[in-house]
């Protein structure tokens, strides 16, 4: 078996990590960046805090042996964390990806949490970080929405949602300011509030509720199947497959991959294929011909047929708009 690095994670001591990481694989850390380029891996992380109980992270990392993250609970202090996936970018035809990390990942620092990185693959995404009290601050008194009732739950919990395309243009936006020194700073507190409406507004509309008492293995072992054997579109999973690779019969799979994602395993891969192709086609100059067959769609047909049940509209009109707007 490959050696791991593990990188054990507080949130009421997160910079002291990246000090920790830099010492450990001899990289640099200057208080808001860590730079690491060694014989295996090359990570970047930018890191700001805001009125000092909030972070907003962007990272990128290639290695070429696993590195597993341990999110230990902490009583000091009550956090959030929003983590979003987000590795590739179609703005051509030649860009692609082995590696789809997309998604809305939520939980507070009550819940252990674990991941577990690919090796050589490209992964990206951003991390917000903060305090109930602090984000408690800038409510009025007594708000009643759903993602305050959750963010007070001080018992373990965990919160998915896919990474659709009004937050996705908040973190490319985050990342395209990232060596604009003079302006990230604003940029990282604006967008990351922009972040937050959005989500705010998603749980509003969603009937979907947190997962609790969540095995942390069961947690890590879902959430490394989402992440490494959903993404690649170019051809269906195996059920059966997957179920030797964790030890458990298809039913039980299914069980578990649902508690965690709100549908059995092969319905979600199916809703991310068709996100997908809403991705590329907004993203991407790719015929929807090339789209349809590069995420595996038997024709154009289905591929249109799928698109309009998702999102009430073919994809051909999606193109349309995006020509008109970007004319």
């Amino acid at each position: 078996m490959e050696d791991k690095y593990t990188i054990t994670a507080s949130d009421t001591a997160h910079h002291k990590g990246y000090e920790k990481i830099a010492k450990d694989l001899g990289g640099t850390w200057d208080g808001e960046e860590l730079l690491i380029n060694n014989s295996w891996c090359d990570i970047r992380t930018n890191s700001i805090c805001f009125l000092e109980d909030m972070y907003v992270d962007i990272f990128s990392m290639y290695a070429k042996k696993p590195i597993v993250v341990k999110y230990v609970p902490d009583e000091e202090k009550h956090y959030i964390i929003v983590r979003i996936g987000f590795t590739g970018s179609f703005y051509s035809k030649e860009e692609t990806k082995s590696f789809d990390s997309f998604g809305i990942f939520i939980y507070n620092s009550s819940q252990p949490f674990e991941i577990e990185f690919p090796v050589n693959a490209q992964c990206q995404w951003i991390t917000l970080r903060f305090s109930i009290d602090l984000f408690n601050s800038f409510n009025t008194p007594n708000p009643n929405y759903k993602l305050k009732t959750l963010f007070d739950d001080r018992s373990p919990w965990f919160q998915y949602f896919s990474l659709d395309v009004e937050i996705e243009s908040y973190v490319k936006t985050l990342i395209a300011n990232l060596d604009k020194v003079k302006r990230r700073h604003i940029t990282f507190f604006s967008k990351s509030a922009d972040i937050m409406g959005a989500i705010i507004e998603k749980m509003e509309q969603q009937s979907s509720k947190a997962k609790t008492n969540i095995h942390p293995d069961d947690l890590k072992a879902m959430v490394q199947l989402k992440d490494t054997y959903l993404s690649d579109f170019s051809e269906q999973p195996n059920l059966t497959e997957l179920s030797e690779e964790y030890g458990m019969s298809v039913s039980k799979l299914n069980r578990i991959f649902k508690s965690i994602f709100d549908q059995p395993v092969l319905q979600f891969y199916n809703q991310q294929k068709v996100e997908e192709a809403h991705r590329q086609i907004t993203y991407s100059d790719k015929s929807l011909t090339e789209i349809a067959f590069d995420l595996n769609f038997s024709h154009i047909a289905h591929m249109s047929k799928v698109f309009k049940k998702h999102y009430g509209h073919a994809p051909s009109e999606l193109r349309d708009k995006n020509k008109q707007i970007y004319a």
